[in-house]
């Protein structure tokens, strides 16, 4: 690794694990394809690590990319906080940080009616695996599981509900699927650093017993056991307020099985001093009014 930073290559990069997209990058940067690649190249070469991986047609990051992603983040959050204390067009702009999942599932969905409800703010997402430090730095409006942080104040937003989910073909395929058959099918496994395996919180709370022939696959975020679902590779557990474009698609169905709790409660966090600020407030309401409450 040599001294000469490459500011614009961390810029595209910054973009494209934002936007999940080369080509979305491309567009916001007002760029080519080809441009955004050659950068992904040579910052790649910089730290002599890959940062992207392809998958059905989307980009991933990889355990590199992901750390330079989320060290990225405050700095580029405080650069556009610099350039809107100094450009009065940017002053209009809220910035939302959210879990990983709740971020592409439901916030990315639901952007466009935001957008038309607010034509005159601009929306900035982000997204994280982990509970953050809250901080102006990075963002104004944070959805979280913690309870408490001291300056911020916190809205309840859903109690996290864990439902069983498969693709129509799976289903078909498998006939009735009952608590009592599972260990005729494939399980999708989630890791969590807290609750560890979701499936294995869901066996203990049903008081159902594994079978020590389990078929399982086991994934490090839920994103990945749930595109292995959509794919007919098995039973995967997920959240339905979250899942709801693939349920709403035909990609997945759910399953007449019982829930469990994952432990978590989420909630909609903002800074006590910005309680008066009307942007702000107006997309923290829109959330909380907006977020689905379904029954288990």
């Amino acid at each position: 690794m040599n001294n000469n930073i490459p500011l614009r290559a961390l810029q595209i990069f910054e973009s494209c694990a934002r936007l999940e997209s080369c080509s979305l990058a491309a567009n916001e940067l007002s760029i080519t394809q080809s441009a955004v690649s050659q950068q992904i190249k040579q910052l790649e070469d910089y730290f002599l690590e890959k940062l992207f991986y392809r998958n059905a047609g989307k980009i991933n990051l990889t355990e590199a990319g992901l750390e330079l992603r989320q060290r990225l983040s405050p700095v580029f959050y405080d650069l556009n906080s610099v350039c809107a204390s100094l450009v009065p067009t940017m002053s209009g702009e809220v910035r939302v940080h959210s879990y990983t999942s709740l971020a592409a599932r439901w916030l990315v969905p639901n952007m466009e009616k935001l957008r038309k409800q607010y034509p005159e703010l601009n929306i900035n997402v982000g997204m994280f695996q982990n509970d953050i430090e809250m901080s102006d730095m990075i963002a104004d409006i944070f959805i979280v599981t913690r309870e408490s942080q001291d300056g911020y104040l916190f809205k309840p937003l859903i109690k996290e509900t864990l439902i069983a989910f498969c693709s129509p073909e799976y289903l078909e395929r498998a006939g009735e699927i009952t608590a009592q058959n599972l260990h005729e099918h494939c399980l999708l496994f989630s890791k969590h650093k807290d609750y560890g395996l979701d499936w294995d919180s869901w066996f203990r709370d049903n008081g159902v017993e594994m079978s020590s022939t389990q078929k399982r696959l086991v994934f490090n975020h839920n994103m990945l056991a749930v595109q292995a679902a959509i794919f007919g590779e098995g039973i995967v557990l997920g959240v339905e307020q979250t899942l709801r474009v693939e349920i709403e698609s035909g990609n997945l169905v759910k399953l007449d099985l019982p829930s469990c709790y994952s432990g978590f409660n989420y909630s909609i966090a903002y800074k006590a001093s910005k309680q008066r600020d009307a942007r702000i407030m107006k997309i923290v309401d829109w959330i909380c009014d907006k977020y689905p409450r379904v029954s288990s």
